[in-house]
């Protein structure tokens, strides 16, 4: 592997795209399976290689037999464009090969959602007067849910981000897309209290690694979201809650919950940081389930007293 090549991506990635660390992470990731994949088919990973037509429509059938998601392929796909794009700048290669290919088709799945009343269960289960982490795990299901966090930005999420004055707090978003999310009364006084007087004894003062972020490990280190993760398990499993929870369900109860309650669709797109419309729509279609719901609810009861009145 040509590791120049690849440090020069990571740059162009950083320096002339503005891309997050994370992003750089995930497309590092998809460029090394294209690595491996080049490797097992004994194509060398250097220029003159990398212009064989053949290579893109070979790696494509390689990803389909590996039975990945039609979304992960897509974003693997859309990796390899961007790094020819990059060769295509750089360096010698004329062709982006990944250009041609078929757009990859995604099946809509309907997000999977908490109701907000087995939200509620757990945050209540969970004693924030018994111990420091306690106090913290509440905080990260509240900020999952009441600010409709993805879990990378609740793990990058800075002291400095946090404005207790005007109670709301900055997010650096997917895309170096930043939005401000409000807090309510109860999280803000909770906030406080956390970075006043329950952060500082998570921090380990020989070390600085957590220092700027408000979530740590329980070594003052800088949270991740694997370590978010097994928290929320943890919590659901002491909960008897059955069917497994991803920090990113409490994401889309809050959009549910705000497009349930009479939220425009433009409003929830800004608090989400959706770029296009059409990502934030998906959640309308839970929301009319919801709707349908209530509606047979309320329809039986007005059956059930005519039913009465007749009698």
């Amino acid at each position: 592997m040509d590791l120049k090549l690849l440090k020069d991506f990571q740059t162009f990635l950083k320096i002339e795209r503005n891309y997050s660390l994370s992003t750089i992470i995930n497309y590092t990731s998809d460029l090394k399976e294209f690595v491996l994949f080049c490797n097992k088919t004994k194509i060398d990973f250097n220029i003159n290689e990398l212009k064989n037509d053949n290579l893109s429509r070979l790696f494509l059938i390689h990803l389909t037999s590996k039975k990945h998601a039609n979304a992960t392929i897509k974003r693997k796909i859309s990796t390899l464009r961007t790094f020819y794009n990059f060769l295509k700048d750089k360096h010698s290669v004329q062709t982006n090969i990944f250009k041609s290919l078929p757009n990859i088709k995604l099946n809509h799945k309907i997000p999977k959602i908490i109701e907000p009343h087995n939200i509620q269960k757990l945050l209540n289960s969970i004693n924030i007067n018994d111990n420091i982490t306690n106090y913290r795990n509440y905080l990260i299901i509240d900020l999952l849910y009441s600010c409709g966090l993805r879990a990378q930005e609740l793990v990058n999420l800075t002291i400095k981000n946090i404005n207790l004055l005007t109670n709301q707090i900055l997010i650096n978003g997917k895309g170096s897309k930043d939005r401000y999310i409000p807090l309510h009364r109860k999280l803000s006084s909770m906030l406080k209290k956390y970075i006043n007087h329950i952060r500082p004894k998570f921090i380990n003062k020989k070390n600085n690694k957590g220092i700027l972020f408000l979530i740590t490990n329980q070594y003052g280190n800088k949270i991740t979201t694997k370590g978010i993760s097994y928290i929320i398990q943890k919590i659901c499993l002491k909960n008897k809650y059955k069917g497994k929870i991803s920090p990113h369900m409490f994401r889309h109860a809050f959009a549910t919950v705000l497009l349930n309650n009479g939220a425009d669709l433009r409003i929830v797109q800004e608090l989400l940081g959706h770029n296009h419309l059409k990502t934030t729509q998906i959640y309308t279609y839970i929301s009319d389930n919801e709707l349908h719901r209530k509606f047979f609810y309320y329809n039986n009861i007005i059956n059930d007293k005519m039913k009465k009145n007749k009698n």
